[in-house]
């Protein structure tokens, strides 16, 4: 069997566009399109086709053509892509057409560089160099690309807040927006679980492709219960690779050491919670609130009494108290029983181990969640494990509920009052984490320890 090498170059692109892979020519003409996908950075948003002559020129003999089975509208003469192999339609030599997207018209050039026998050891697709990243999507073709890029460098541009938002809304948090953004090792391992999934060292049966084998897997790394492999697992695929990629370019996935230290000063007001409650449990007064001077007790220490107008030692009237109790009921660390607030039995076992406190507090996130819920809350927690500016982890929350499938109650894009609606929730808890001494609700949370507690939730 033969294996090619080729090149690949969307024509007119300038400074150019490249990839050069390694192919094995017996694999079908079908998995060098979704090689041609993930390479290149396309979402299969659209119709493609191959032709063996470009197809921008004036014919000089008849073309053979090649696309999907599906192709609602193919002629008489288009072979499906099934059907042959990358051996079959460049048993001439080449060059070989590749055309994505009619309406933008990104056309592709496939040349040969090289032929040799195949190396079994191999995966059926190489990626071997590459430069630039693809268009945006629907971006205008050249043209049009070139114009939003240089509009969006542009502040002082009339559209330039219009263009970004569209950038924003149609690239999204996880994909690069910089036009030299190419990474070819992280590419290859896109490939590697398309075409190697055995030997990839990921769990072949894992839709999400995060998930590692047993026998690779380290403490701290992922599972297939981990709500970030729960929600890659529900995206469209050319989106799950971009979150895939996304992830291993932040780092978000390496497995987390947090210190005694530092997981106390995160969970501090929960921590402050379960201490006061203690193993026996805390008395509560007729009324069925926390006694006065626990209340007052935990202003002080949390360092919320600070310009609080009133006593601080009222729960009805005090609601960062009310808050933290009720949120820490929703996460399944208290619950009250005959007159009594009490810690659950996880939260009792985890009594001085803030480690175990913290692992506990993020395992509990998702609580009583709606599907959708779950879905804005895992997103939000990528968002700020990341380090997405707070002022824009909206942004990629509706991005990824979109992604997901769901839609807002108007049918129109998330707006912002949409997403804080949809993590309401999650945030009450993210509020009363760290120990900046803000009140909770106070800001939105910035606190640098927010972004290991993440890491660790996301688990």
């Amino acid at each position: 069997m033969t294996r090619y090498r080729l090149r690949v170059s969307l024509v007119g692109s300038d400074p150019e566009i490249w990839r050069e892979l390694d192919v094995r020519g017996g694999i079908r003409l079908r998995m060098l399109h979704i090689a041609l996908q993930t390479v290149m950075g396309w979402r299969e948003l659209h119709l493609h086709e191959f032709t063996d002559a470009d197809p921008s020129a004036p014919p000089s003999v008849p073309l053979r053509r090649w696309g999907p089975p599906e192709f609602p509208d193919a002629a008489a003469d288009v072979i499906s892509e099934n059907d042959v192999t990358v051996t079959d339609v460049l048993n001439d030599g080449g060059p070989l057409w590749y055309e994505y997207d009619s309406g933008d018209g990104w056309t592709h050039r496939i040349d040969v560089l090289d032929e040799r026998e195949d190396a079994p050891e191999l995966t059926s697709v190489v990626v071997l160099d590459g430069a630039r990243r693809a268009p945006f999507e629907d971006s205008g073709g050249l043209d049009g690309y070139a114009e939003k890029l240089a509009i969006a460098a542009d502040p002082t541009h009339p559209e330039h807040d219009d263009i970004v938002e569209w950038i924003h809304a149609t690239v999204g948090p996880w994909a690069p927006q910089t036009a030299s953004t190419f990474d070819a090792v992280v590419v290859q391992t896109e490939l590697n679980l398309l075409f190697s999934p055995e030997e990839s060292g990921f769990d072949p049966y894992d839709m999400s492709g995060l998930v590692k084998r047993e026998e690779l897997r380290r403490p701290g790394d992922v599972h297939d219960a981990s709500p970030v492999v729960v929600l890659a697992a529900e995206l469209p695929p050319p989106l799950r690779a971009e979150l895939r990629q996304h992830l291993d370019r932040t780092g978000i996935l390496e497995p987390t050491e947090i210190d005694p230290d530092t997981a106390s000063r995160i969970i501090r007001p929960f921590g402050w919670l379960m201490d006061a409650i203690g193993p026996d449990g805390l008395a509560l007064t007729s009324a069925g609130w926390m006694p006065p001077a626990t209340v007052l007790a935990g202003m002080t220490e949390l360092g919320w009494l600070d310009g609080w107008i009133g006593t601080g030692n009222r729960e009805d009237l005090t609601p960062p108290i009310a808050v933290l109790r009720e949120t820490a009921t929703r996460i399944g660390l208290v619950r009250v029983q005959k007159g009594h607030l009490l810690l659950t039995a996880a939260a009792k076992r985890a009594l001085g181990d803030p480690v175990l406190q913290l692992r506990l507090i993020a395992g509990g996130l998702g609580r009583d969640l709606g599907d959708a819920e779950t879905d804005a809350a895992t997103l939000l927690l990528i968002a700020i494990a990341d380090g997405t500016e707070p002022a824009e982890r909206w942004r990629a929350v509706a991005f990824g509920l979109e992604a997901c499938g769901w839609a807002s109650s108007t049918g129109r894009r998330f707006t912002e009052r949409d997403i804080d609606l949809a993590t309401d929730r999650v945030r009450q808890v993210l509020d009363l984490l760290g120990d900046s001494g803000e009140r909770p609700g106070r800001s939105e949370p910035a606190d640098p320890l927010l972004a290991l507690f993440a890491r660790e939730a996301l688990r």
